[in-house]
């Protein structure tokens, strides 16, 4: 598939999305969860979500972290909403110096400074 052809596919798509923040000392920080509608993914790799608070929420493309979701009701544990069969569950474990980044990452989402999508048109 070309990213032309993933970018029309991707377009639409609810996904459920799980971030786990580990410290240095590979222990628990904390357990985030939230959701949104991807608007587009960037010629640079992010997935834009857009979420029902309105805000736009990215994350890198990584086909291997993401995964079909079961149909079913899903409830997002700090708000409580209620997700009814979305198309797809994401999930991130993310290694975290400073815990006051989290506040940023739940509000913005996650851009691994180093990321670079693939130069190759081919993206499957």
């Amino acid at each position: 598939m070309t990213r032309e052809e993933l970018q029309t596919f991707l377009k639409g798509k609810v996904f459920l999305i799980g971030l786990t923040f580990i410290d240095e000392d590979e222990k628990l920080v904390e357990q985030y969860q939230s959701s949104g509608t991807v608007g587009e993914l960037t010629d640079n790799g992010f997935l834009k979500f857009n979420r029902n608070d309105g805000s736009v929420f990215q994350l890198p493309y990584d086909k291997e972290a993401i995964n079909e979701a079961a149909e079913g009701e899903y409830k997002e544990k700090a708000t409580g909403n209620i997700i009814i069969n979305p198309d797809y569950i994401t999930t991130w474990t993310i290694h975290v110096k400073r815990t006051d980044s989290l506040d940023e990452i739940k509000q913005n989402g996650f851009m691994p400074e180093d990321w670079a999508f693939k130069n190759s048109d081919e993206t499957s």
